[in-house]
């Protein structure tokens, strides 16, 4: 069978949890770029809940799993209705649940409230070069590379992370 999700809004109920998944400094930057400072404190997230407005640029979702599990989060963000488009970003699965197959059916109940709900046309993305599993989940979603973006962010080590925007159309979502 293979797994399934649902994505709820999340809450501020949410927020320790969503805290416990981040490890370390290094996560927290592949996971949400520099919008947040190490460690990542409640405060900042309660600012990021707490900023959402009803048919805002941003949604924020908790995903959960037939049984009601949280086993994930997930962004739709830069929502722009004039134009058609938003982002998703801010992807990720419970240290526990990792490796279970649960990245494509999230990024596709994201898609589904893109296209079905908000009526988009175009949902695009930028993940890091190095997390190549994440690519290759987004490709299997329907995802295409639209290009690289040399030395974007400085990693702790002093080293640069190159990344990656990658797009994909209402009709190639329902084909």
């Amino acid at each position: 069978m293979k797994p399934s999700v649902t994505l709820e809004p999340f809450a501020t109920t949410d927020i320790d949890r969503l805290i416990g998944w981040i490890p370390d400094a290094a996560f927290m930057l592949q996971w949400a770029g520099p919008t947040f400072t190490w460690p990542l404190t409640r405060d900042q997230l309660e600012r990021d809940v707490t900023a959402l407005k009803p048919n805002g640029p941003q949604r924020m979702y908790r995903a959960a799993d037939q049984a009601g599990v949280v086993v994930g989060h997930i962004e739709i963000k830069a929502i722009d209705p004039i134009h058609s488009n938003a982002m998703l970003g801010r992807i990720l699965i419970a240290p526990d649940r990792r490796g279970n197959g649960l990245g494509l059916p999230l990024v596709n109940a994201a898609l589904e409230i893109c296209f079905s709900e908000l009526g988009l046309h175009r949902v695009g993305l930028r993940v890091f070069a190095h997390n190549t599993g994440a690519i290759a989940c987004y490709k299997r979603a329907g995802f295409r590379v639209e290009g690289n973006e040399r030395h974007t962010k400085r990693a702790l080590d002093g080293t640069w992370w190159d990344a990656c925007t990658m797009a994909i159309l209402e009709n190639e979502w329902c084909a």
